[in-house]
């Protein structure tokens, strides 16, 4: 898909004319031949890149919205006059299967307000949570949800 390569050739020039666009194209397509050619480069890469882009910006949308709505929750917890926390540690095993995914759950958990990952060993995760409200489903969470379909 070589209107990735035309894109930034076009981002890169900073103006456009028709001769900018002709030879971004030229350039654009050589580029994508030779990847494809000489470095074993293939169109079914393309295809996987761009599904997974749009399912990182799906994930990015859904971090916003739970990391949202934990922080509602905070909120309440820290501006209630009586003090309802019941913090725990929790372990769970998750189904993801690379670390890259382990560790995207990790920073997951970790930025939303109210629960922190202490430890992840192999699959393994060790978070605190601030109450047991928060530490219900946390091993079948929207994010593991989300971090399987990356996986395939």
């Amino acid at each position: 898909m070589y209107f990735i390569y035309l894109s930034l050739w076009l981002i890169f020039s900073m103006r456009l004319s028709t001769e900018i666009a002709v030879t971004g194209a030229i350039i654009s397509i050589a580029v994508y031949r030779f990847a494809c050619v000489h470095m074993r480069y293939k169109p079914a890469t393309d295809r996987k890149l761009l599904r997974n882009l749009l399912r990182a910006v799906r994930y990015a949308f859904i971090l916003v919205w739970e990391t949202s709505k934990a922080n509602a929750v905070v909120f309440r917890i820290v501006f209630s006059r009586t003090i309802e926390i019941e913090p725990r540690l929790i372990y769970f095993r998750t189904k993801l299967r690379t670390n890259v995914a382990r560790v995207a759950l990790a920073n997951s958990m970790t930025l939303t307000p109210g629960t922190i990952t202490v430890a992840l060993n192999d699959g393994l995760f060790c978070v605190h949570c601030l109450s047991g409200k928060m530490a219900e489903g946390i091993e079948d969470s929207v994010f593991v949800r989300e971090l399987l379909k990356f996986e395939g």
